[in-house]
């Protein structure tokens, strides 16, 4: 027996012993009996059994009691329809915890709602029938079908409904006062069986499993359950603490693992995007490359050791635009001073690249030695935005690093592996490495392969960013002038410089040489001390900055003239006349200057001679300012001729009697000239 399009049918072989091939013909022939399937080689022909006339029928059933059940299951099966607001609600819920339910409780709570509401739908129809007829239906039998017919419905409509039929009427009538929720197994929704119940337990265990020791579950078991005992909370067990790190490992990891790791395992990220076009955005970082290089030494007894294990550190400026490295320096260790190096390399290359240095619109760094170096970064970049403090993360140039490991580095004999968190499987093979370890280079040797890398890696991409500069928009073009640059990252000597007549003399490199300017305020400025700062790859220019550097004027290395006319080549005339004209120049302005302050002063002079109504003094200009002695060596008898040729007779002033004569000329020598008594 089979069902064939939701219809119990049974096969005449099947039907052998109950009822006749012939007498079944004859039942299909009067319409009693229908067949369902026509019958063809290897397939036989179907009939419905509920066609059946009813002796036959009965006699089906009795032989096969399972097809009594499911015909009569069969109503209930037909009339289930899937509840769509239960299969919403279900996927909505939140239980106590926060938790959603899992997918395949949803199932089987949303069709143990559609079970019900079947039910309550076809109970309801039976009794308006029965009603009508005067019969009612019977509950306890109706819910005792029910009961019996879930595990029959269960392949297709998985269920957790209750198979007595007391239990499963006393559901019914929850979920009709209840609803959705009281479907919803206790397990989920029962909190009283919790070891943990209130904040103060939660608290203590938080701060127990989030302690820098980083306890195992047995340790911190022992630990609550001891404070337990005395503040008569329930004792936990391993298992309850493990689950309770699985449920509260946001909170504890900090304190477990440090904040290094919570920041970039548990907190959010900001996803970003690269830069499409140079100079908008550069990032820098120093990194230990993974090459070795073997290093000779003495030891304090004097001999020689010589150690395999030395890395060198670079300290790259990249610009994520392409990952293009625009500076490096190489170095032992990283130094603000290999920083600064780095920067220097960048800004000259963007020269290399552009014809002239530039700086970049943002500039991104970590913080170390923040500080001393803010105001380097400030000249480079536009704006500066340190990165967060041991956040790796942050700096796109991090995955750069092991780029230039794996796709360089690592064809190198001297490689000594990926970094100390990596997988063991992907480290190198220590005892090969350590048998080839007399080969390794030197340490310029090994700074040479730093260099090739990334001159490999500026060559590769060398075309294609000089082609996206060229779509940089101009207000984009930061320049870098000559006079920041030096002042920056120029280097100077310990020795302070004064202005001669040539300009200033300075020694770079083991070379004396002369620098001057073409600015008349330079040469105002000789009573003051110079330092003077050089970029060693190119000394045709300097800084001159003063000692308090109050003052800088950018140097030119002085033009030498030959002293053989003969030997005059094309530009030497054209030079010197620029210094002829310019100390021409300097003439005029000092005339010019002494013409109107000579002019100023006698202007002065001459109102100061001007006789007034109290008959000021009378000055000759000439002798007020000069020591010029007569014919006798007197000045002052010179000078005093013109101021009247007596005294003043005080007495007379204040309206008493001279009681001596004053004579109106004598010697100098002659005391009584200023006896006025």
């Amino acid at each position: 027996m089979e069902y064939y399009n939701n219809i119990l049918c049974a096969t005449p072989m099947d039907l052998n012993g109950i009822i006749a091939y012939s007498t079944l013909a004859q039942l299909e022939h009067r319409g009693k009996a229908e067949r369902v399937r026509r019958g063809c080689l290897e397939t036989p022909a179907l009939y419905s059994v509920e066609s059946l006339p009813q002796k036959y029928k009965v006699e089906v059933y009795r032989k096969n009691p399972d097809l009594r059940a499911q015909a009569e299951t069969k109503p209930l099966l037909d009339a289930i329809v899937t509840d769509g607001n239960a299969v919403s609600w279900f996927e909505q819920f939140t239980l106590p915890d926060g938790r959603h339910l899992p997918e395949y409780k949803q199932l089987e709570y949303s069709n143990n709602a559609a079970i019900l509401n079947c039910c309550k739908a076809v109970y309801e129809r039976c009794q308006s029938m029965r009603g009508r007829a005067g019969k009612s239906v019977k509950k306890g039998e109706f819910w005792r079908k029910v009961a019996a017919a879930l595990p029959r419905i269960s392949d297709k409509w998985p269920n957790s409904l209750p198979l007595n039929a007391s239990r499963l009427q006393e559901k019914f009538r929850q979920y009709i006062e209840g609803g959705y929720e009281t479907l919803i197994n206790g397990r989920f929704m029962n909190q009283h069986a919790a070891r943990i119940k209130n904040d103060d337990q939660t608290d203590v265990l938080l701060r127990i499993c989030s302690d820098y020791r980083n306890l195992n579950n047995a340790q911190v078991s022992e630990m609550y359950n001891g404070m337990a005992a005395r503040m008569g909370w329930n004792i936990i067990s391993v298992g309850t603490i493990a689950n309770f790190r699985e449920k509260h490992s946001l909170e504890i990891a900090a304190g477990r693992y440090g904040m290094r790791t919570f920041n970039s395992s548990r907190v959010m990220t900001v996803k970003r995007s690269r830069p499409t076009l140079p100079l908008l955005y550069w990032t820098a970082d120093g990194w230990d490359a993974e090459l070795l290089y073997q290093k000779t030494s003495i030891d304090k007894r004097g001999h020689r050791v010589t150690t395999y294990s030395n890395r060198l550190t670079i300290v790259v400026i990249l610009d994520p635009c392409i990952n293009y490295p625009v500076g490096y320096a190489i170095g032992d260790h990283e130094t603000p001073e290999l920083i600064k190096e780095a920067l220097r390399n960048a800004v000259n290359h963007t020269a290399e690249l552009f014809g002239h240095r530039h700086r970049v619109n943002q500039f991104q760094c970590d913080r170390y030695a923040i500080k001393a170096m803010t105001p380097i970064y400030e000249v480079i970049g536009s704006k500066v935005t340190p990165a967060q403090a041991h956040n790796a993360k942050a700096k796109v140039i991090e995955p750069y690093f092991d780029y230039i490991n794996t796709n360089h580095c690592q064809y190198q004999e001297n490689w000594s592996g990926h970094g100390a968190t990596s997988s063991k499987e992907l480290q190198v093979n220590v005892d090969e490495l350590n048998a080839k370890r007399h080969k390794f280079p030197d340490r310029d040797g090994c700074a040479a392969q730093l260099v090739s890398i990334m001159e490999t890696e500026r060559a590769r991409l060398h075309d294609e960013y000089v082609a996206l500069y060229a779509k940089l928009p101009d207000e984009y073009r930061l320049p870098l002038s000559d006079e920041q640059y030096l002042l920056n990252f120029g280097e100077s000597g310990s020795r302070k410089h004064s202005i001669e007549a040539s300009g200033i003399r300075a020694t770079i490199g083991g070379v004396r040489r002369d620098y001057d300017c073409f600015d008349m305020k330079f040469r105002q400025l000789t009573h003051l001390k110079w330092n003077v700062k050089y970029d060693p790859d190119d000394t045709s220019r300097v800084l001159a900055v003063s000692d308090d550097g109050s003052y800088r004027f950018m140097l030119e290395e002085k033009y030498v003239q030959p002293m053989a006319l003969a030997e005059r080549t094309e530009g030497d005339a054209e030079q010197l006349k620029k210094v002829l004209d310019f100390n021409q120049s300097i003439r005029t302005h000092v005339k010019d200057t002494m013409e109107r302050a000579y002019a100023t002063t006698n202007r002065i002079l001459e109102k100061m001679n001007e006789p007034d109504d109290y008959e000021c003094e009378q000055i000759d200009p000439t002798l007020s300012k000069l020591l010029i002695c007569d014919s006798d060596g007197q000045h002052k008898n010179r000078r005093n001729a013109k101021r009247g040729s007596g005294v003043i007779d005080l007495k007379k002033l204040s309206g008493a009697a001279p009681a001596t004569e004053v004579r109106p000329e004598g010697d100098d020598n002659d005391k009584s000239l200023y006896d006025i008594m």
